[in-house]
């Protein structure tokens, strides 16, 4: 795998060039209003899931699914379930991100069978050679122990009834159990990737906005996606029209931040 580089902090408190450089795009990210019809080059599109999909993903299971719509009929479809909204019927590009707790499964395995190819060719970094057989232990039996629950989820109930009992001796991870846990689970991991996305495209020099009115039971049938899948957002995306921006109000730090 290699090991990656991080940017060398200021040891006195200095803020360095590269946080500047990202405080930068943060502020430039903003929820555009309007767009205009000029397409987002397809080169600068892939880059952007390539970053969204390098966000932190709970036990690297990488459950999110990043839905480009394209075919004009399914784009008509999904802009009418957005409510007819400006920004989706505006924007070039339309994403629906999806995420997915029914494949954990499936991120269980594809991780599994990495390391297991990792482990037979060799790794030249020592720190992740002496990793290998706890997370190789981890994908084989904690990760199927924390999530499968059985058909319709039958067993959560008795799995959150051992986790309570032994959590009375000892601090203890309580879920996800049981579908809806499952269901938030997989909603603030993708989240997350949703993030890394948009921050992508304000780097790259267009805007997006994260759009939640949108009719999720028809979105899902529209795409065919499965009952345990949860819609997250709805990404418009391309370069930002007249008008689009109105006053972004913060309050003060302090309001959010508590320091205990």
């Amino acid at each position: 795998m290699g090991t990656l580089l991080a940017f060398e902090p200021d040891m006195d408190g200095h803020l360095t060039p590269e946080f500047e450089g990202f405080r930068a795009v943060a502020e430039a990210r903003r929820s555009a209003r309007s767009f205009l019809p000029e397409p987002i080059p397809e080169s600068v599109l892939s880059a952007c899931f390539d970053v969204a999909i390098r966000a932190p993903s709970s036990h690297n299971l990488e459950i999110w699914r990043f839905l480009d719509v394209r075919k004009p009929e399914t784009r008509a479809a999904l802009n009418h379930l957005c409510l007819d909204q400006p920004q989706a019927r505006q924007a070039a590009n339309l994403i629906v991100a999806v995420a997915r707790p029914d494949l954990w499964r499936l991120g269980a395995e594809r991780m599994l069978a990495r390391l297991q190819a990792d482990a037979r060719e060799g790794t030249a970094d020592a720190d992740y050679r002496a990793w290998l057989p706890r997370l190789k232990k981890k994908y084989e039996l904690m990760v199927p122990l924390l999530f499968a629950d059985g058909p319709l989820h039958v067993l959560a109930p008795a799995k959150a009834a051992l986790l309570w009992a032994i959590g009375q001796f000892r601090p203890m991870m309580r879920g996800p159990l049981g579908r809806s846990e499952q269901q938030m689970w997989a909603i603030k991991t993708t989240a997350l990737a949703c993030e890394n996305f948009m921050l992508a495209l304000a780097a790259a020099g267009y805007d997006s906005c994260p759009l939640e009115g949108f009719d999720e039971p028809k979105v899902k049938r529209l795409f065919a996606l499965p009952d345990e899948a949860r819609v997250v957002m709805v990404i418009a995306a391309g370069r930002r029209g007249p008008h689009a921006l109105i006053p972004q109000i913060r309050h003060e730090r302090a309001f959010y931040v508590e320091r205990i």
